[in-house]
């Protein structure tokens, strides 16, 4: 034990109390906003005294801009997703109409 350096008691105490809250905030978050664990460790992000944020990358919790500027990669892949699935669905419907209503055309001048 001796061999280790020295400790900053009060950073640790400060650490150690900052965790607790943090901890407190995203039990609240689930319990009583009904959210996942996951949800509620994505929205609340954790105070800067926590020297260590376990279930994050590489243990730091990213700050708040970065944390937005994902979401709103996430939210934009999801919207681009959505809007080539309805293009594909008018593109599909649009030849289905007009193939019936070429075919109608067929008959009635035929006819």
């Amino acid at each position: 034990l001796q061999a280790y350096p020295p400790t900053n008691i009060d950073q640790l105490l400060e650490s150690s109390r900052a965790l607790w809250i943090y901890e407190s905030q995203v039990t609240l978050a689930c319990h009583k906003g009904g959210i996942s664990l996951q949800q509620a460790l994505m929205a609340i992000a954790p105070p800067p005294a926590i020297i260590m944020a376990y279930g994050l990358k590489g243990g730091i919790a990213l700050d708040r801009s970065e944390r937005i500027r994902q979401a709103g990669e996430k939210s934009l892949v999801a919207a681009r997703g959505a809007a080539k699935d309805a293009s594909n669905t008018v593109a599909t419907a649009g030849r289905s109409f007009f193939g019936n209503a070429k075919g109608l055309w067929g008959e009635w001048r035929s006819g």
